[in-house]
């Protein structure tokens, strides 16, 4: 369980805040920093739980049955 945590923290929010340090060092003002470090967070989320079906963690969702309206 503790791996699935190492895995958010370096997927997630490491690459943010390295985005963040880069820009900040290369000039760029704190705010647009700040948000576009954001956004390479956000991605990271979004690709987070395709990454974790992709190692096998997490199982993928099954297809639900279709019910029967014949009443």
């Amino acid at each position: 369980m503790g791996s699935i945590f190492v895995l958010a923290f370096l997927v997630i929010l490491v690459p943010g805040l390295v985005a963040y340090s880069l820009l900040r060092w290369a000039g760029l003002a704190i705010g647009p920093a700040g948000l576009l470090g954001l956004l390479v967070i956000l991605v990271g989320l979004g690709i987070y739980p395709s990454l974790l079906q992709r190692l096998g963690w997490v199982r993928r969702r099954g297809r639900r049955p279709a019910r029967n309206r014949s009443a």
